[in-house]
């Protein structure tokens, strides 16, 4: 199977979700889910043992102790590191809690890794950016064998997945 995980953000609540979607080799495709939806909020929360929980779970925690959660670690991507509590974590730890979570998602489903995953970006994201993801990726254990930009993405699934056309021009 073939994994692909991408990100939307919500323009009402301006938070960032992850998706991923699985594709068969008899070119049947379905959603990863999480707590029963298809979209994982990319949140992470810095637990006192200093491990990372991710999406609802996250949420959740931050009931508690509102200063140890990022909602949207993707979109300070360009800062290095982010301030949880009092712990300073690396936003590259952070994507990578998020990118574990779907990992261990996807194995559990399949039963195994995947074939090949690809992971969607933003299309103004240039090559600093996309190496943060692939380091984000390769620390959770992610083996990405391709990148493509989300409008990419999402055309792709707009004809290949959904059967619409494009027209010329």
């Amino acid at each position: 199977a073939r994994l692909g995980i991408g990100a939307e953000a919500s323009r009402l609540s301006g938070t960032t979700n992850t998706i991923a979607m699985l594709a068969w080799p008899d070119g049947r495709t379905r959603p990863l889910l999480f707590d029963d939806s298809p979209v994982l909020p990319s949140a992470v929360y810095l637990r006192a043992d200093g491990g990372l929980d991710v999406g609802r779970d996250a949420a959740r925690a931050a009931l508690a102790d509102p200063t140890r959660y990022e909602p949207n670690p993707k979109r300070r991507i360009d800062e290095g590191s982010l301030l949880l509590g009092t712990t300073e974590v690396p936003v590259v730890d952070a994507i990578a809690a998020v990118f574990g979570r779907v990992a261990t998602e996807a194995q559990r489903v399949i039963g195994g890794p995947p074939d090949e995953t690809v992971l969607t970006h933003p299309a103004a994201w240039g090559p600093a950016r996309r190496g943060v993801l692939l380091d984000a990726a390769r620390q959770a254990g992610v083996a990405v064998t391709g990148t493509v930009a989300e409008p990419i993405a999402a055309a792709a699934y707009f004809t290949a997945v959904l059967g619409n056309t494009v027209r010329t021009g």
